[in-house]
């Protein structure tokens, strides 16, 4: 009978399990009946009774044998029907209870529900198309987040699955340690807020971390409280602020190296000065002559290790001239095929027409040969050394460890291993001085950061890419100068040193200026010494007539030797002046220049070089 009244009918038992339905049901819902057979009414409102049933419609049944009332519910292709439903009860044979449903189509149900589909079509859309990162979970009863509900297609892209995949994952087995306690608390933050905002450090399917800034808050999803969380994909940003973060780290250090390396110089050139002068005055068999000549061995090795901090620092001068990279790496082949060891096989790849570059030859050779020899390093077992240079020309900003590159030509020059490789937290730290992984004894940690401030001061840019296991690709950019040609190299003529002109040394501290007398007496020339700036324009002023030069500290008391050239050549103008310091950071430009320490034979070159006129400045 039921199959021939017009009027969709369902009939549940007292649990709600559909025990009949008739055509017109089917015909309505999209249903089979043999779908529906023994399903709980809950299945027409995704697994949840909506709560006007629930808290209404249901207990007023227990106090009369029929109601009426509206409801919406799916339909097989993933519609909604908004209906009215007339229910009955009845009890048969007196024990057993059912409920005969009796469904009308509202007037304006097909536009209601026509419109409902199509935001749920446009909600769909919208959710797989946005760029954002979107996640659709609910969390169980202890608070912990179950597997994804849905997720978009930004999603599976970001963190690298298919949608399927991702799907058998709950947020919790993809977070770092660093955020879960927020995936956690994530239902007490809601409770407490509307809206909340955290950052998610993610596992992609290949291991990589990528990371995310989220806006998580409740939503209604068919008929259940789920949580919404859209993502922006921040791990660029991430990257960016970590790399600013080191260049900002390593720039404080390279403040505090410089600074360390002016006062030790200071004290390394006395030192070695006059080790230097105590050696020529005594004999060689002399019994105290091998102590000296340690000395004034350690005392240089030291103010080697103190030219790599100011090579970090940046503040060391450069004696620049126009090279071709490809004949620098060329020359130091040899020596460094020598030092790599049989068990590593050694390539060069270069560019056939590199461009020129402005750069000094001797930081080049440090550069190569600093990074060559970590590479041989971290292959103990054998492996690949390969050096190549390749012309780039930059189209669009790149940011390095060592800064934003801007567009435009430059020669990158690469040096890459098949080595132990390196984590990420080694990378982050391998351009610091002194930070070293090898063992006590077998490297000072300097290595890097001399590499690393070189090429600052090229006005180049260094990155670093590396794997554990997989070895580690340095690639260097050094600007553009000029298109290829060839670098030919001047030869300096050999000269006597020898003078008898008359030079003024200014000097605060003691031993440098004995040194530097007695080491000028020795080739011949007459001087007067004064131990402060003020003092050395006294004895200018008195004696200017015969005074032919002067050396002077850039940094004393009361005066400097900027300062005092200014006034002195001022008083005689074609008075010759040198400027000698432990610290380049405040060198005139223009006026000869000598750091410290330096020997003797390199003092009275300079000397030499002004005095005649034939000093040649560097850039």
């Amino acid at each position: 009978m039921f199959n021939y009244i017009s009027q969709p009918v369902c009939v549940l038992n007292e649990k709600g399990v559909i025990k009949y339905t008739n055509n017109p049901f089917s015909l309505l819902t999209g249903f089979d009946p043999l779908e529906l057979q023994n399903k709980n009414i809950k299945f027409f409102f995704n697994e949840g009774l909506p709560v006007k049933l629930k808290d209404e419609t249901i207990p007023a049944l227990n106090n009369q044998s029929r109601i009426s009332t509206d409801i919406l519910i799916n339909h097989k292709s993933d519609g909604l029907l908004n209906l009215n439903v007339h229910v009955e009860k009845f009890i048969e044979d007196g024990s057993n209870t059912y409920f005969i449903c009796t469904l009308n189509t509202k007037n304006n149900s097909n536009d209601l529900s026509e419109k409902i589909n199509e935001l749920k079509v446009l909600f769909r859309s919208l959710f797989q198309k946005t760029s954002d990162v979107l996640f659709l979970i609910t969390t169980d009863e202890n608070g912990l987040p179950n597997p994804f509900i849905d997720v978009n297609n930004t999603a599976c892209h970001f963190l690298g699955y298919a949608k399927k995949e991702l799907l058998e994952f709950s947020l919790l087995d993809l977070a770092e340690a660093e955020c879960r306690s927020d995936i956690i608390n994530l239902n007490d933050t809601l409770n407490a807020q509307a809206v909340c905002y955290l950052e998610l450090s993610l596992k992609r399917k290949n291991q990589d971390i990528v990371h995310t800034r989220v806006e998580a808050q409740y939503v209604n999803h068919e008929g259940r409280q789920a949580i919404l969380m859209i993502g922006k994909n921040i791990s660029e940003q991430k990257e960016l602020e970590n790399k600013l973060s080191q260049i900002e780290k390593l720039e404080a250090v390279g403040q505090l190296a410089g600074g360390i390396a002016h006062d030790f110089n200071n004290v390394l050139a006395g030192i070695s000065g006059l080790a230097e002068l105590a050696l020529r005055k005594m004999p060689e068999d002399h019994k105290a002559a091998a102590s000296i000549k340690t000395i004034y061995q350690k005392a240089n090795n030291t103010a080697n290790m103190v030219r790599q901090l100011v090579a970090f620092s940046r503040k060391q001068k450069l004696s620049t001239r126009t090279i071709d990279l490809n004949s620098v790496i060329k020359a130091n082949k040899t020596l460094l095929t020598r030092y790599l060891g049989e068990d590593i096989t050694f390539q060069v790849l270069l560019e056939s027409n590199p461009y020129i570059i402005k750069a000094d030859q001797a930081s080049l050779d440090q550069i190569i040969t600093n990074l060559c020899i970590n590479a041989r390093d971290a292959m103990p077992d054998g492996g690949d050394l390969i050096v190549k240079t390749k012309n780039i020309i930059l189209q669009n900003e790149r940011l390095t460890v060592t800064g934003k590159m801007p567009p435009g030509k430059y020669i990158c020059f690469t040096v890459s291993d098949t080595g132990l490789g390196m984590d990420n937290e080694t990378i982050r730290h391998i351009f610091e001085p002194f930070y070293t992984t090898k063992d006590i004894g077998y490297g000072t940690g300097l290595g890097l950061s001399i590499v690393y401030g070189l090429i600052k001061q090229h006005n180049g840019f260094i990155d670093c890419t590396s794997k554990v296991g997989e070895g580690t690709t340095f690639d260097m950019y050094f600007p553009w100068h000029a298109d290829s040609k060839t670098a030919e190299k001047s030869q300096q003529p050999k000269r006597d040193l020898k003078g008898n002109e008359t030079v003024l040394i200014a000097e605060d501290e003691a031993d440098l200026i004995l040194y530097l007398k007695e080491s000028l007496e020795l080739y011949g020339y007459n001087v007067m010494i004064a131990h402060n700036g003020a003092k050395a324009l006294e004895i200018f002023e008195q004696n200017h007539q015969k005074i032919d030069m002067i050396i002077s500290d850039v940094v004393m008391p009361e005066m400097g030797g900027i300062e005092l050239r200014l006034v002195a050549q001022n008083i005689k103008p074609q008075l010759k002046f040198l400027l000698i310091s432990a610290y380049t950071n405040r060198i005139e430009p223009g006026v000869p220049f000598l750091q410290k320490p330096f020997q003797t034979e390199e003092l009275a070159t300079y000397v030499r070089d002004i005095l005649d006129d034939t000093f040649v400045f560097t850039e």
